[in-house]
């Protein structure tokens, strides 16, 4: 059972593609259609969440559509579905989410719900083990724009039962609260391109995971830890290229311990160390294209 509570908590950090901690707080478009449709893909040297490489330090690729209707007190209602390659054996990660955003004046709001989805996880684990790790979660994420280049955000992801690890090991629900700060500044240039002005911002983040404690998932051990990642992105119409160092204050005996895996064998893990990424993204919506 040890064994599978593990791999349920690796599967948490599998759980919520890059656009999940990514997505930026809505900024309301100026004379927005009343419905649009947001598309979006991205490949990435690490597949890397809340600190943790989700791809066993392989490259990934990730993409979503998102459904979008502008004008619900003063907002923007939206639906998406996004997904994943991770580097277990479930294959595939299907996330699916809602939620409200809306700006007043420099300061936007974005609280919604995120479905977590292991669609190949029942095939593989279900007649064997039983284990079910679709869960979900609810979030809050706010920004304020000092001016047009320097922005601050703050972010809150709340689980009852993350990974439905509490139910796996027949205790009640394990809380998990993830808490982020950020600060976003665009340099002050821009140079004219065949395809648009490129320009480019650095941004970083500190975060903190807090996961409850419970003896009969975690064998007691406080398994909640600290995020950074800080970095430098340069933007073209509707590409992005960034490159990021992220890091965790978890050693590689505790990344085992959170985890549950030892990759190669021995006692530790390195999917929590430090490690710089390239990540190519391309973000538009239905409107632009048209236009």
């Amino acid at each position: 059972m040890k064994k599978i509570l593990g791999t349920g908590v690796a599967l948490a950090l599998m759980a919520g593609t890059a656009a999940a901690a990514d997505m930026p707080v809505y900024k309301a478009p100026v004379k927005a259609p009343l419905w649009d449709v947001a598309i979006g893909g991205w490949v990435a040297s690490d597949y890397n969440f809340r600190g943790v490489s989700q791809s066993d330090r392989h490259a990934s690729a990730g993409s979503y559509f998102e459904l979008q209707y502008n004008g619900v007190l003063g907002g923007q209602l939206y639906a998406g579905i996004a997904g994943a390659a991770i580097d277990l054996q479930t294959g595939t990660e299907v996330d699916m989410y809602a939620g409200w955003r809306k700006t007043w004046g420099n300061f936007g709001l974005d609280v919604g719900y995120w479905y977590y989805w292991y669609p190949k996880e029942k095939a593989t684990y279900g007649n064997a083990f039983g284990l079910d790790t679709d869960f979900q979660e609810v979030y809050v994420k706010a920004s304020y724009a000092v001016n047009d280049a320097l922005s601050f955000g703050a972010q809150l992801w709340y689980t009852p039962d993350i990974l439905h690890l509490g139910k796996a090991a027949g205790v009640s629900g394990i809380e998990s609260y993830y808490y982020e700060g950020s600060v976003k500044y665009v340099l002050p240039f821009s140079t004219p391109t065949a395809y648009g002005p490129l320009g480019a911002f650095v941004s970083g983040a500190v975060g903190h995971w807090d996961i409850g404690t419970n003896a009969a998932v975690f064998a007691g051990t406080d398994v909640s830890y600290t995020y950074y990642n800080v970095g430098v992105a340069f933007t073209l119409s509707a590409l992005t290229l960034d490159l990021r160092y992220h890091d965790t204050d978890l050693t590689p005996t505790q990344c085992a311990t959170f985890t549950g895996f030892t990759p190669g064998g021995g006692t530790t893990n390195t999917w929590c160390n430090g490690a710089f990424i390239a990540k190519l993204s391309f973000d538009t919506l239905l409107s632009k294209i048209k236009n």
